[in-house]
This record gives structure tokens, C-alpha cells and sequence, in this order.
């Protein structure tokens, strides 16, 4: 891309009914997406999103007959490689930004690990924002019974809550409760947002440390949620990355798809000095490491299922934090 910057890859995702095509339309309507490209994905053939958000006057790609995550990944690739290429050739507008909207059956975590796993997309595409809406009338029975719902709010750097004015008055605090349980990485934004990818969330290294320790205190992980739970992982004193890294390598290489999603600053010593690392997975695609301005400490999230954060923590403070030998390494456990 001659020197350009990646181009972020925004991501609208939630439940289906939760409002996400209104919301499209809405941004469209008042300009809000005025340099972005949008991609919109269907799970049935009828692309009737594809109609809806056309009326409001946006150009808009359709991603293949199917849910974002249940297609091959040539569609997801193709559709974003193909927007690239034709604005390099000048055969649509400039865009400073993707915005896919998926299907409300789609698991966003899919997209997510395509833009850190792929080796052309990764150089030309960075991972945005993921805004999850949850209907409040419905938001409790569909965490209570659907799967891809759950995807969703693990996925999410965001949650926006739609349907108010039809949900009783303890609805949002309720969700809000469980929501933070599943992702206490998640920003749970002001009813009266115009536009939620606008909303100013934490820095990368703030993200944790700010609203996580924050909400690990308010609200213990849980594991009703289908046997998914946060833990939180800290360390008194920076770490030496080469423990670090094999700790997160041969734990996701033992447990994959169980460890949803890690994400945190880790603290590094090395050569005297003391710097900080931003890391992210999804499932058992790691995400490049981004260096950060400045040091904080340790403070990871980890969010799994079937494995209790006390386990985690336990092998993260043996293995990473402790005295522990690269031969005792190489038998993690959790």
C-alpha cells in the first residue's frame, strides 16, 4: 500500500432483531460513515439488508450467501482484498476505514483472527472496534439460550443497548451485570450515544488496567454462561518476555479454542530498563504484539470456557511470575 497506514476494520455485530441495519442506516443518513467502506453480510440468500442499507444512499458490498463466520474465508478475504485493490485503482471513493456488518449469526471472533492470521490482509488491515447491540427486551432470554449472542459480547470492545423504551426499568443494570462477567474488557455505553464507534474508549493499556481491575471488583467471574469465564492476571514485578510468550504459546497450543480471548498489557524487563507490551488473542490466533508508550504493569484478561481463571492464574504465577525452568515450561498445565 505504498507506505500507507493499515486500514482499520470495524466490526458491527449483536443478535438478530437487535437493530444493527437501523444503526447502519441512521450513520449513513448523517454522514457518520462518510470515509468508510461498508461490507454487509447475510445469512439467508436474500440480501435484504443489502436493499435496506442502499436506500440510505451507500455504495455497499455483499459477502457471499451466507453468515460471516460459516462461509469460507476466501469470501471474507476476497470482499476485503477487493475493496482495497479497487481503491488503489481508483475505481471507487477513498475510504479511511472498513465496516462490516454481520449477520446476527455470525461470530465476530472469525473476522478477528482472519485480520491477525492472514498474512496479505494483516499487512493492509488492522482490527477497529467491535460494537455489539443487545436488545434489552430480549437481551436476557437470548444470552440465556443462544451461543453466537455470547460470541458476540466476548467479541465486543463495546456494548450499546437498543430497544429501551420496551424493557422494564432494571433491564439494562441486569444485563449490564452479565455482560460484565462474560467481558470485563467491554465499554457498556451511555443510552444517548449518536454513534457508538465514535465513543472515546480507554488507550490500549488503560483498557485493562482502568475498567477491568475495576469491574473484576464489581462483578466476580461466573461460569454459567455456558462454562465461560474472565479471570484477571497481574504481576507485582515486569516479566521476562521469553517466559511470558512460551507460557501463552504452549497454553494456547494445549487448550486452542477454550482460551476465547486474552487481552492486557504485560510489563517487560529487560537490559535495565522496563517496557510494555499490548497483547491479544483470539482463540489461538495471537495478534502482533503492539510496544506501548509507557508502563503500567502487568494486567491481563483471559476469557475461557471449561477452565476455571483460578487454574489460569495458578499456571501464570508458576510458570511466568515463579521460579519455574524452561524444562518445567514445556509441561504446562492447567
Amino acid at each position: 500500500m505504498s507506505g500507507e497506514a493499515r486500514c482499520p476494520v470495524d466490526v458491527l455485530t449483536g443478535f438478530l432483531g437487535a437493530g444493527k441495519t437501523s444503526l447502519l442506516r441512521r450513520l449513513i443518513a448523517e454522514g457518520a460513515l462518510r470515509d468508510t467502506a461498508v461490507l454487509v453480510n447475510e445469512f439467508a440468500a436474500l440480501p435484504v439488508d443489502d436493499r435496506l442499507v442502499a436506500i440510505a444512499g451507500a455504495p455497499v458490498g455483499l459477502i457471499g450467501e451466507g453468515c460471516i463466520c460459516c462461509v469460507t474465508d476466501v469470501n471474507l478475504r476476497a470482499a476485503l482484498i477487493g475493496l482495497l485493490d479497487a481503491r488503489e485503482r481508483g475505481a471507487m471513493p477513498p475510504f479511511s476505514r472498513v465496516l462490516i456488518e454481520t449477520s446476527g449469526l455470525a461470530d465476530p471472533g472469525a473476522i478477528l483472527a482472519a485480520l491477525a492470521a492472514d498474512p496479505m490482509l494483516k499487512a493492509r488491515l488492522s482490527a477497529g472496534r467491535v460494537v455489539t447491540l443487545v436488545d434489552l427486551m430480549h437481551g436476557e432470554a437470548t444470552l440465556d439460550d443462544s451461543a453466537e449472542a455470547i460470541a458476540q459480547i466476548v467479541a465486543a470492545d463495546a456494548v450499546f443497548f437498543t430497544k429501551q423504551a420496551g424493557a422494564d426499568s432494571g433491564a439494562a443494570a441486569r444485563l449490564s451485570q452479565r455482560i460484565a462477567s462474560l467481558n470485563p474488557l467491554a465499554a457498556i455505553l451511555p443510552e444517548r450515544v449518536e454513534d457508538p464507534f465514535a465513543w472515546p474508549l480507554p488507550d490500549a493499556g488503560g483498557v485493562v488496567r482502568h475498567r477491568a481491575l475495576r469491574r473484576f471488583e464489581a462483578a466476580p467471574a461466573e461460569t454459567r454462561h455456558g462454562g465461560i469465564a474472565a479471570g484477571l492476571l497481574t504481576a507485582a514485578a515486569p516479566v521476562e518476555w521469553s517466559r511470558f510468550a512460551a507460557w501463552l504459546s504452549l497454553l494456547l497450543h494445549r487448550h486452542g479454542n477454550a482460551i476465547l480471548r486474552v487481552k492486557g498489557e504485560v510489563a517487560i524487563r529487560g537490559d535495565g530498563a522496563v517496557s510494555a507490551v499490548m497483547v491479544q488473542s483470539v482463540r489461538h490466533v495471537v495478534h502482533a504484539p503492539e510496544h506501548l508508550a509507557r508502563a503500567e504493569g502487568t494486567a491481563l484478561v483471559v476469557i475461557a470456557r471449561g477452565l476455571a481463571p483460578a487454574a489460569i492464574e495458578d499456571s501464570f504465577r508458576r510458570h511466568v511470575t515463579g521460579e519455574v525452568g524452561v524444562d518445567q515450561q514445556e509441561r504446562v498445565a492447567v
